[in-house]
């Protein structure tokens, strides 16, 4: 399997778990989509569509997005654990580890990567049902099923 293409469906996965999530934080404080993306400055369709084509916001639009719901529902409350949670920091992790290997090969998953592969495994189905992923994508996803799912431990070829 081919390391960019992993790092590739990892940081695709990452971001639909924080978009995810800050869907979640908009439902709680019963905002919709429109009105928080005119509440951010955006236009009314701009937080739909970054919701549903999974993109990487920037920044500036997280905190623009929290503001706005903080207007109508206190995120006081919630903890910054409740957007980067346990799942969300592993994956980072594992972006950095991947990231920093200087070997042609790597190790695709260490016993606790092969729980968070297997965990993983609904969002790209979510990701492939909404044709987010590309046929590479695709096809590697394939690959790294096989190999989770045979609970080897197979290397990845850079």
């Amino acid at each position: 399997m081919d390391i960019n293409q992993l790092k590739k469906l990892l940081h695709k996965a990452l971001i639909y778990r924080l978009m995810t999530k800050l869907d979640g934080f908009a439902r709680d404080a019963k905002i919709p989509h429109s009105r928080l993306s005119v509440e951010t400055g955006r236009s009314r369709n701009w937080f739909n569509e970054a919701y549903n084509n999974n993109e990487d916001i920037k920044i500036s639009s997280l905190t623009r997005v929290l503001g706005a719901i903080n207007r109508v529902h206190q995120i006081h409350d919630y903890k910054i654990s409740d957007l980067f949670d346990e799942k969300v920091l592993h994956i980072t992790e594992l972006l950095t580890r991947l990231s920093d290997e200087e070997d042609n090969k790597t190790p695709l998953f260490s016993r606790y990567d092969k729980e968070l592969f297997l965990d993983l495994m609904s969002d790209w189905r979510a990701l492939e049902a909404k044709n987010k992923l590309n046929i590479t994508e695709q096809e590697s996803l394939k690959v790294l099923r096989e190999l989770v799912l045979s609970g080897e431990n197979k290397e990845c070829q850079a």
